[in-house]
């Protein structure tokens, strides 16, 4: 999903919550509503009520001035520091300059789900500031809910079979050899609640935080996006290339065939040569 604007991600963030969301009551509020009522800039905010057992992850990328990176990053690093540790954490952070004037970095945070949407929307109006723009938003969601239902079911289920296996244990008159491998069912059922209890605590958390990251490219001279001299070049290079990848093209369709075509000319050349017969030199 490509955005423009902080308009264009509104936009397209309440399209598509109100995609995902899952059978909500009758009397509650559309999600269009809830974008029409609310900050353009802000967007509806993302909780409970909108997208119940949704799990979304945001992931922007940004282009700005080279000189502007680390600045913007420690903007956006503070904006999380100012929400406090309960509603806004920096998971990780990076800073690459390959060259001058070159650089890229990325900065990863963990928020309360209800602050990530207008955390992206001021961390897109910090970018503007700095003369960048928003280059790409994607926001991704898992119905993480249902998913914990199905799990939660599906593990009622084997204990229930486990509490079975017990009973048909504590019966008498079995052989060493069935008590053996009623132990080892018992052993992997159980092997598999362990696991489907990690799972489901996994994605418990992935609803109760929601991740947002940032990544930040330098807008270079020649990458088109500022100035008109960089315009101007890129499209100078974009059809330099365009003309070689064609010449290219010709070349190689063209080359076999007129290499065919001279092999056939020298062969007739010299079979002629062999054909005519050579006069004597008159005596004196």
């Amino acid at each position: 999903m490509r955005c423009k604007s902080p308009l264009l991600l509104t936009t397209a963030t309440a399209l598509l919550l109100s995609a995902c969301s899952a059978q909500k009551s009758e009397d509650a509020t559309p999600p269009a509503a809830d974008a029409a009522s609310s900050s353009n800039e802000a967007g509806p905010a993302i909780s409970g009520a909108v997208a119940p057992g949704v799990a979304f992850a945001y992931n922007y990328s940004f282009l700005l001035p080279a000189k502007a990176i680390s600045d913007v990053q420690q903007q956006h690093a503070q904006a999380c520091s100012r929400l406090g540790t309960t509603r806004c954490r920096v998971t990780g952070m990076n800073y690459e300059q390959p060259r001058e004037g070159e650089v890229a970095a990325r900065i990863d945070f963990l928020l309360a789900p209800d602050s990530a949407h207008q955390f992206g929307s001021e961390g897109i109006k910090a970018i503007e500031a700095a003369e960048g723009k928003l280059d790409k938003a994607q926001i991704t969601g898992e119905n993480a809910g249902d998913a914990i239902k199905l799990s939660q079911t599906d593990s009622a289920a084997k204990q229930a079979e486990v509490t079975r296996i017990e009973a048909r244990l504590a019966a008498k008159g079995l052989t060493s050899a069935e008590r053996v491998e009623l132990q080892q069912q018992i052993a992997a059922l159980r092997e598999q609640l362990r696991g489907a209890a990690q799972d489901r605590k996994v994605k418990e958390a992935s609803i109760a935080t929601t991740p947002v990251s940032f990544a930040y490219s330098s807008d270079g001279l020649l990458s088109g996006n500022g100035s008109t001299f960089g315009k101007a070049a890129s499209a100078s290079l974009s059809s330099a290339g365009a003309a070689l990848s064609f010449l290219a093209l010709v070349a190689g369709i063209a080359l076999p065939w007129v290499g065919l075509i001279a092999l056939a000319v020298l062969g007739w050349r010299w079979l002629r040569r062999k054909a005519v017969p050579v006069e004597p030199t008159p005596s004196q």
